[in-house]
């Protein structure tokens, strides 16, 4: 996990972006990545699908997400808010 690392200038840090699910129904917000230490590849999404008091937040595999076409800057996946919460915590 990234924890508090901070991304040099020429990589982009997609925490605090927001996913979109199926239909367009806001999944949540990604607060954090975990990635695989020996290829720097980005493996899973920490995902916060809570509110506004709450904080529930769940693993999602990164290979289900692809920049969204709707809302710029943010992600989009084929997943339902009720399948992320299925994922691990």
């Amino acid at each position: 996990m990234l924890g508090n690392y901070r991304f040099q200038e020429a990589a982009d840090d997609i925490r605090g972006t927001h996913l979109y699910g199926l239909q367009d129904q806001k999944l949540g917000k990604i607060e954090d990545v975990i990635f695989d230490h020996t290829t720097g590849n980005v493996r899973y999404v920490v995902v916060d699908t809570g509110g506004w008091l709450s904080t529930k937040e769940f693993i999602v595999p990164a290979d289900r997400l692809q920049a969204s076409i709707e809302h710029k800057g943010d992600f989009s996946s084929d997943l339902t808010k009720k399948q992320v919460e299925t994922f691990p915590p």
